[in-house]
């Protein structure tokens, strides 16, 4: 399950890619589909962030997803350049893109 944030953190990043060639948005999606399936089956993938949020690098791309294990579920809390760090998880966010 993603947050209404992350879903904008990932909108936000594909429209950039898209921009910039066609096509590029869509192999960010599916470098995002790959992490997420990645989760399903070992959600303890990524390391600890901050507190009980993890981060975990997509392939190919320069950002993490970062997410919390919430039972069986995970919660996806963010997409994020990594020039913008661990901004999701304490609660700031900077501006921009690559």
């Amino acid at each position: 399950m993603f947050t209404p944030q992350a879903g904008v953190d990932i909108e936000s990043a594909c429209r950039w890619y898209e921009n910039r060639r066609q096509g590029l948005g869509e192999e960010f999606r599916s470098s995002l589909d790959i992490i997420c399936q990645l989760l399903v089956t070992f959600p303890s993938a990524g390391p600890v962030a901050h507190r009980d949020v993890r981060r975990i690098l997509l392939p190919r791309f320069p950002y993490a997803l970062y997410y919390r294990v919430v039972g069986d579920a995970i919660e996806v809390r963010a997409c994020l350049h990594q020039y913008r760090g661990s901004a999701a998880v304490t609660g700031a966010r900077k501006t921009g893109h690559a």
